[in-house]
């Protein structure tokens, strides 16, 4: 039996089974010392540490053996053992009866209780209880006594241990009605068998499924022989193109499971981003349970809320006979916990009618649309093909005549113009020192600011820079929410509208050149506060990162000068062919001037809003608005439905 030696006085020794109990030779002061060595042995994971603990080589041997492969069938990546409670020691009577494997016969022996923390890689911390004994032959130090049930209680010579791990399904990323946008479908995992790979594998590959051979060659070289080495993911539809041929390549093994995917490879790409397997830079912010065979987030909200939505893997550590090879019981058992779903405020028939106008191009183009009153994202393509660069929420760009709609605010707000106000249009004029010019170099007879502002006149604006102050563009800018700080989740770029250097420079920005940088989502919302009247952030995830207004609502006279303005590029202007049936649309055109070439190379820009709708529409390097943005713009607005 084992009985607690008493610490208390000599009054009590009467009643102790260890004569010692007030002796400066009491075996718990000296076998304490020896379990909390074997305690941080342990916990280094080093094997001279265990050694040195045990003491006697065969156990030693054993110890050691039997740590290292706990800790490699576990997967423990810290471990932390730490001694609790008194230590205890055989009476004389139990010692009679101790552990024969210990010769000669021990003096004594002591056991303390540890406590063993483990981090599992994927699974989290498991912690038990577990004893340490240790005991002393004659004159010999104190050692510890190892066996299986140090390791755990439930341990023996005759059992051995397997862990599980269950991953839950990959939360899906809501539309705005709730409806799921990625969810699981199937797909084809191609590798090949390191071993049985040729040189016909890597061409075969290549022509099939368009893989760098230089770069597959490297990881099966690597590779045992019997390893199943990574070469493609495919969606359902790539697969069955392929799969006859594939079935001829040498060393190809394909298996069918399933990962959480938009409807197509392309859709929504840049923002909702892409789950593949995990590689060593994507393990860094995929959460500590996140393991090297896991598809993890590699881009775009998938990447942002990885842990909420992969959720947390379960799995359980099992015990089994070694014999017969049958479950003998359950170490540890962790239920997984499925991931939360991620809303968003896109809607399924905007962000459809915006994929397909952007699948069409020959160039890169942006489409982004907004809901004008609350500034929540509906749509946001990026094409054409597949591409994780945000083009719609990143990508800067001079805007042209697209930012006349803040440069006319800033003039009706200074009560300059009004729309009804006689000016000229020019083919050209010279403004502190530079000559700027309309496109083409047309000119228009004497008429209305909207029907210069309808036709996009450059010369019609810059006259009257001077007439501005210095920081009266940058100021208005501000008023439309241009430069505010975003928080979308992903990033995006909300505009710069730097103060001008000079009169030229002020000119210049007048027309959206010079220093003025955009991105397509800033322009849509400016559309959409010429729409609505009050600028609003935008909002692409409403519980997360909601939205609100910006500042105070543009003034009632100025709000309704722009919205005629706009609507007089579509009724006479650059933009007639969105003068489409039904609700009406409003719409800016813009060639935004780029580079040093002569002539300047372009970026072709489409502003505009429906009902409610807000758009913009950018061609990197695309032409004209009116004749290459706004083809684009027409086929977005007979695609998408009318939000009111």
């Amino acid at each position: 039996m084992w009985a607690r030696v008493l610490r208390t006085s000599c009054a009590l020794i009467a009643l102790a089974l260890i004569p010692l109990a007030c002796s400066k030779d009491d075996p718990r002061d000296q076998a304490g010392p020896v379990v909390e060595g074997f305690a941080k042995a342990w916990t280094s994971g080093q094997a001279k540490s265990v050694t040195d603990a045990i003491q006697v080589a065969a156990e030693s041997k054993q110890a050691t053996a039997a740590l290292a492969d706990f800790k490699k069938t576990l997967d423990v990546s810290s471990t932390k053992v730490t001694p609790n409670g008194e230590v205890t020691c055989l009476d004389d009577e139990a010692l009679k009866n101790a552990v024969k494997s210990i010769d000669p016969k021990p003096q004594a022996i002591c056991r303390q209780q540890v406590t063993v923390l483990l981090d599992l890689d994927g699974l989290g911390p498991w912690s038990y209880h577990t004893s340490v004994e240790v005991y002393r032959t004659g004159e010999e130090a104190w050692r510890v006594h190892w066996t299986p049930e140090t390791l755990h209680p439930d341990l023996s010579a005759t059992t051995r241990i397997q862990r599980n791990r269950d991953l839950p399904p990959r939360a899906s990323i809501l539309d705005r009605a709730g409806k799921p946008i990625t969810e699981d479908r199937p797909v084809f995992r191609v590798g090949v068998e390191a071993g049985k790979v040729t040189a016909a594998t890597y061409s075969q590959l290549a022509n099939l499924v368009g893989v760098n051979t230089a770069n597959l060659k490297k990881r099966v070289d690597a590779a045992p022989k019997t390893q199943l080495v990574d070469v493609i993911v495919l969606r359902e539809a790539a697969y069955s193109n392929v799969s006859s041929s594939l079935d001829d390549v040498p060393g190809v093994i394909v298996t069918e499971g399933k990962r959480s995917l938009a409807p197509s490879s392309s859709y929504g790409r840049a923002i909702l981003g892409a789950v593949s397997v995990a590689t060593a830079e994507s393990l860094k912010t995929a959460g500590p349970l996140a393991g090297p065979t896991d598809d993890v987030g590699g881009s775009g909200l998938q990447l942002a809320f990885q842990q909420q939505l992969a959720g947390k893997p379960g799995g359980s550590i099992e015990m089994y006979d070694k014999e017969s090879d049958s479950l003998t019981g359950t170490l540890l058992e962790v239920q997984p916990e499925p991931g939360t779903p991620l809303q968003t405020t896109l809607d399924r028939r905007v962000q459809n009618a915006a994929e397909a106008v952007v699948a069409g191009q020959a160039k890169p183009t942006a489409v982004v649309a907004v809901q004008a009153s609350t500034g929540e994202i509906l749509a946001a393509a990026n094409g054409p093909g597949v591409t994780s660069f945000n083009r719609a929420f990143v990508g800067k760009y001079p805007p042209g005549s697209t930012f006349k709609a803040v440069s006319a605010a800033a003039l009706l707000d200074a009560g300059m113009v009004e729309a009804s106000t006689p000016v000229e249009c020019p083919a050209n004029v010279v403004v502190g020192g530079f000559r700027f010019k309309n496109s083409h170099s047309f000119q228009l007879p004497v008429g209305t600011f909207q029907n210069a502002f309808a036709h996009s006149c450059n010369t019609t604006m810059v006259e009257r820079a001077a007439q501005l102050d210095n920081d009266a563009m940058p100021d208005m800018a501000a008023r439309f929410g241009i430069g505010e700080k975003w928080d979308l989740g992903v990033p995006a770029f909300s505009g710069s509208v730097p103060e001008p250097r000079d009169l030229t420079d002020r000119a210049a920005t007048m027309i959206g050149q010079s220093r003025v940088e955009m991105s397509a989502l800033g322009m849509a919302l400016v559309a959409g506060t010429v729409a609505s009247g009050q600028p609003q952030k935008p909002v692409l995830l409403p519980k997360e990162k909601p939205g609100g207004p910006v500042g105070e609502k543009l003034p009632d006279s100025v709000h309704k000068d722009l919205r005629n303005l706009m609507r007089a590029v579509v009724m006479t202007g650059s933009a007639k062919l969105l003068n489409l049936p039904g609700e009406p649309v409003f719409a800016k055109t813009g060639t935004a001037e780029y580079g040093s070439a002569d002539p300047p190379r372009t970026h072709a820009w489409m502003i505009g809003f429906r009902g409610d709708l807000a758009f913009a529409v950018v061609i990197d390097d695309g032409g004209g608005g009116g004749a290459d943005a706004g083809p684009v713009a027409k086929r977005f607005l007979d695609l998408a439905p009318v939000i009111k």
